[in-house]
């Protein structure tokens, strides 16, 4: 039987379909093009090369601190010119296509898969096959032909959620935010889809990730307001499960050694983010070898802070710590506090470096990635179990409670996610925009030659694919590679 949002939904995408077949003028048309050229393929094939990626050398830092010097004078261009003799170029990449709504702009061939489906559509055909050949086979067709036209991808993910594909139809439409994460149509569709399958925390996220990613956007304060909303929304619904479950793991007593005044993890996350995040991180200061250099503490935060406050969670108390421990990683929990082990930083030989992955980690907690996680941990009763029996053991163990807790990756959307805004506020505070990149990159050389970099590698993997996003995303968004590196004042303060 058809549910009422199944019918809804119909009515829904019948008139998005008429709405569309009539044309009008595009602000994105582009004249005196063949309709091939706006839709530039994607270079599928493109791989990491090793003339991509920086030898690292004493010889390659000396440069990048060389063109520091000029950079600070101001001589921008000619630190520029001095970092260009030792970064590879990335390999060239094809800009997204402008987005397209007009369907007058398709040619004969996507105007064909276009009314096929929409005629489908209006004759509701009832047997299976039929559905899929006449409906998503051209819709299909039409997103990965043309994957410039916002509607095709509007189409197909409502489409999908018209017939009860609850995991496709969020997929198509992730894709699409991806593709086009500016675009207002696409996101509205996401959120609304997010909504409906009773997952308020990522819609939460889509509209938060906006917010911080397009500021000076006319829509970002009202995306910013339906963030909070939504995230209240998670916190009734996440009180209900608790309460259901009854999580009644405690955090305090690791810390204090009280299990009487231990504090449940349930009432922590429900008193939100700053909270929780400010309890996990007690509990892991407390079992840790925690570093207490103030200079290098002070210079840590002096970074972080500057960072913070481009990234718009002002409500937040950010704390930067170090762990020692010489695994290469770092995490965030909720509320920004965010860890380093000193083997990542024993890694890294740059500010740019660090801010790079600072910028990262801080935006997996302004996205509420590590909330999200810690909720799911606490339903699963994997937190109590977690900290209680890690404590105890010895400190290098225990110091990576955050990454146990955390999960060993987060989803390849949500890595995306903070790559884009961790990038714009690493360009916006005048880093070189390859920081994070050019960690990533060493940390995929140690891939296999050693298990040091195992434990950052699984929870943020440098994958083919994730370099190539991470050199097409500086590229396209026009990032600068050529700012402030920093090499001798992370020298001065975490020398080798």
């Amino acid at each position: 039987m058809v549910s009422l949002h199944q019918l809804i939904a119909k009515k829904k995408l019948i008139l998005l379909l008429l709405s569309f077949t009539v044309a009008i003028a595009s602000t994105n048309a582009v004249h005196g093009r063949t309709p091939n050229s706006l839709f530039p393929a994607r270079n599928s094939t493109l791989t990491i090369s090793q003339t991509n990626v920086p030898s690292f050398n004493a010889n390659y830092y000396n440069t990048l601190a060389e063109a520091d010097r000029f950079y600070k004078k101001g001589d921008l261009s000619r630190s520029q010119q001095i970092q260009q003799q030792v970064k590879p170029n990335f390999n060239p990449v094809k800009p997204t296509p402008l987005a397209i709504t007009d369907l007058s702009q398709l040619d004969a061939k996507a105007q064909e898969y276009w009314n096929t489906a929409n005629q489908a559509i209006e004759e509701d055909p009832a047997d299976e096959k039929e559905v899929t050949n006449r409906i998503f086979v051209p819709l299909q067709k039409l997103v990965s032909e043309y994957p410039a036209f916002v509607p095709g991808h509007i189409l197909l993910a409502d489409t999908h959620d018209l017939y009860a594909e609850e995991k496709k139809a969020l997929s198509v439409i992730e894709k699409a935010a991806q593709m086009y994460p500016d675009n207002k149509e696409i996101i509205d569709t996401q959120i609304d889809l997010l909504l409906l399958y009773d997952k308020p925390l990522e819609a939460s996220i889509a509209a938060r990730e906006f917010a911080q990613t397009y500021p000076n956007s006319p829509h970002a304060s009202a995306y910013d307001q339906a963030a909070d909303k939504y995230f209240q929304q998670y916190q009734s619904q996440l009180k209900s499960k608790i309460a259901v479950s009854g999580v009644l793991g405690g955090i305090g007593q690791v810390a204090t050694g009280n299990e009487a005044g231990a504090l449940q993890i349930g009432q922590m996350l429900l008193a939100g983010e700053k909270s929780a995040g400010q309890s996990f991180s007690e509990s892991i200061k407390a079992q840790s070898n925690m570093v207490s250099n103030t200079e290098q503490l002070k210079y840590t935060n002096d970074i972080g802070q500057k960072l913070a406050k481009l990234m718009g969670r002002d409500e937040f108390d950010y704390e930067f710590y170090i762990v020692e421990d010489p695994t290469p990683n770092a995490f965030a929990l909720p509320g920004g506090k965010i860890f380093f082990h000193t083997g990542m930083l024993q890694l890294m030989d740059s500010e740019a470096e660090l801010a790079g992955v600072m910028a990262h980690e801080i935006a997996h907690s302004v996205l509420s990635h590590s909330y999200k996680r810690l909720g799911e941990s606490a339903l699963s009763g994997t937190a109590a179990n977690l900290i209680g029996g890690l404590a105890g053991q010895q400190v290098g163990t225990v110091a990576r409670i955050g990454d146990a807790l955390l999960g060993r990756s987060f989803s390849r959307g949500k890595e995306k996610q903070s790559d884009i805004l961790g990038l714009r506020v690493l360009d916006a505070a005048g880093y070189s925009a390859d920081g994070l990149y050019n960690v990533m990159a060493k940390l995929k050389k140690l891939k296999g030659k050693s298990n040091a970099a195992q434990t950052l590698l699984s929870s943020h993997p440098a994958s083919e694919e994730r370099m190539r996003y991470l050199e097409e995303l500086i590229q396209t968004k026009g990032y600068n590679r050529y700012g402030y590196e920093g090499v001798e004042a992370y020298r001065a303060v975490f020398p080798r």
